[in-house]
């Protein structure tokens, strides 16, 4: 604008701070509204449906930016801008202040996806992933060689005195000591 008018852009920008404050104040408003839909307002906020949309899809609210401007027919015009992987992708919506907010309707096919209320829907159509047959070698079966069983060794008499049950002792029996 300022080279339009052939003067300093330095004179142009101080001019510049409170349309921009506009702007950003008219972008904060239309996340308050509430989205038109075919059966009407929803009752959701814009930023709700916004944020439960990209987060069905998977994606951060984090990198999401407002903006808004005025028509030449002096309605406001509200852009979002996402990044998804390495696509910049945007959407525009209409906002009409009022009462409760105001609402705001979808102006292109990105703003209609991020609104309607069926979020469970792929954004592509998904291929089938083909059945990978893996062939591996096969190995041979493993003989488990169990050693075969050593008798026990014979346990020699000088280990613990045999000690006799406690019927023996108390009836007086004399036993031998074993079994």
């Amino acid at each position: 604008m300022a080279a339009a008018a052939g003067v300093d852009i330095a004179r142009v920008e101080r001019f510049a701070h409170p349309v921009l404050l506009e702007r950003a104040r008219a972008a904060e408003l239309a996340t308050a509204a509430h989205p038109v839909l075919a059966d009407g307002p929803a009752v959701l906020t814009l930023l709700e449906v916004i944020t439960t949309a990209l987060m069905a899809r998977g994606l951060s609210t984090d990198s999401t930016t407002w903006d808004a401007w005025r028509n030449e027919d002096g309605r406001w015009t509200v852009q979002l801008a996402w990044k998804a992987g390495r696509s910049d992708n945007v959407a525009h919506f209409r906002y009409a202040p009022g009462a409760h907010g105001g609402t705001v309707t979808a102006v292109d096919d990105e703003a209609n996806a991020l609104i309607d209320p069926n979020f469970e829907r792929p954004l592509r159509p998904l291929a089938p992933v083909a059945q990978l047959a893996f062939t591996e070698p096969a190995l041979p079966p493993v003989v488990d060689e169990a050693p075969e069983p050593q008798p026990a060794p014979a346990r020699s008499r000088r280990g613990k005195p045999a000690i006799p049950a406690w019927e023996d002792v108390l009836l007086g029996v004399r036993s031998s000591g074993q079994g």
